[in-house]
């Protein structure tokens, strides 16, 4: 790559090209340079995986306290709606220990191995009853109707979601997303911009719900630790925790299904073998968050002038960290721009990122996928690609990647 003009045009996140597949950008600046200005955005993209590698487990020198306040410029309608609201607000997430530390520490409990294992019974039964859904139904978009459904219904369990606003739950998160990740023309800012408010506003008024009637959720213990005498947290962070968690607990796992079962139909021996063989399941899953992960990348923001491998970065620069780079990385995995089922020993990929922020929702997103993958095998073992289908895939960004949608059928 011979200058940041180059760069701006091989990282342009809303372009076709782009967009359909980002891995020969990645493969280009690896390669050229690992990591690159884009001058447009004013970002460094960051795809060496040494480098990315640095950068992630460096959380004092890279910070992701910024990470929620949206990628594009807001007008100022929209801007003044969320300077009124927690939008800016700095999730607990992200910041450093150790408020960071207890904060995870709370959470943690509800992901834990012991948790997962009390709620393995009730994701499969979720997802046999989704299948038989779509079974019902002759066909369809396995996407809208079953790995949105899936992840979505687990976590809104876990928070404590009445399932009656699940679907206005949806709709808020899509708004507060796409002021996230993606340029939106004034007024449809303004709409998501009053939208997140709204949203908000709910959250709040289910914490004071659980004030007043505790459960065995989520919800009920973030009220309880706001309340302790050593506050954990205040209410106002657990409404930014809580959305965080929402969305990540179920964006990323429908198009971490979705991707694993599009790779699967695309060769149809790799079907076959997971039918034959439920225990690659889990190794389908795996090469997913490698081969065609879910979440792209990570913004980081410099704390001072920095070095990252041999390139110079300045105080304030915003990093795009593309952990999804270094699992097509040709020094780490053998063969990488394959997708295969009998690669050995630990996952070479990092698509639950690394450090102290690697996902708290790791293992149950693993478990979701696994169970979606298996229950399908099972129940629906000649499930194909529809006939012309040609994927499309949504604009994420530098931070997601799903399809728009997998319409399926079945012999």
């Amino acid at each position: 790559m011979s200058s940041d003009n180059a760069a701006a045009e091989l990282f342009d996140p809303l372009s076709v090209e782009y967009t359909e597949c980002p891995y020969a950008a990645f493969a280009r600046g690896r390669k050229e340079q690992p990591v690159a200005h884009q001058t447009g955005l004013d970002e460094w993209i960051v795809t060496g995986r040494a480098e990315i590698e640095a950068v992630q487990r460096d959380h004092e020198r890279f910070t992701s306290r910024y990470n929620l306040d949206g990628s594009y410029p807001f007008c100022p309608e929209a801007k003044k709606i969320l300077d009124g609201s927690l939008f800016f607000r700095v999730a607990l997430y992200n910041v450093d220990p150790p408020a960071h530390t207890r904060f995870r520490n709370l959470i943690s409990e509800y992901f834990s191995p012991r948790a997962l294992r009390r709620r393995q019974a009730s994701i499969q039964e979720i997802a046999a009853r989704l299948v038989e859904d779509l079974v019902a139904k002759g066909g369809g978009d396995l996407l809208q109707e079953f790995a949105y459904p899936l992840p979505m219904t687990v976590i809104c369990d876990i928070i404590g979601i009445p399932e009656e606003d699940r679907a206005t739950v949806k709709a808020w998160n899509n708004d507060w997303l796409a002021l996230q990740v993606v340029p939106l023309p004034p007024e449809q800012q303004v709409h998501c911009a009053g939208n997140v408010v709204t949203y908000e506003k709910y959250v709040l008024d289910l914490l004071e719900r659980r004030r007043l009637e505790p459960a065995d959720d989520l919800l009920t213990e973030l009220v309880r630790a706001a309340d302790a005498d050593d506050p954990v947290c205040t209410v106002e962070d657990a409404v930014v925790a809580l959305r965080v968690m929402i969305a990540a607990g179920h964006e990323t796992t429908t198009n971490l299904i979705s991707n694993a079962v599009h790779q699967l139909l695309r060769d149809r021996d790799l079907w076959e073998a997971v039918v034959k063989n439920r225990d690659l399941a889990a190794a389908a899953v795996e090469e997913t968050l490698r081969f065609d992960s879910s979440v792209q990348g990570a913004p980081r923001v410099a704390t001072g002038a920095l070095r990252v491998g041999d390139t110079e970065v300045p105080e304030g620069a915003r990093l795009r960290v593309m952990f999804a780079a270094a699992g097509r990385d040709p020094e780490w995995v053998e063969d990488p721009d394959t997708f295969r089922l009998d690669r050995q020993g630990p996952p070479r990929h990092l698509g639950f990122g690394l450090g102290i922020h690697f996902c708290v929702g790791a293992a149950l997103a693993r478990l979701e996928s696994r169970i979606a993958l298996e229950t399908l095998a099972d129940k629906l073992p000649g499930l194909r690609l529809a006939d012309g289908f040609e994927p499309r895939h949504l604009p994420g960004g530098f931070v997601f990647r799903g399809l728009a949608e997998l319409p399926v059928t079945w012999s």
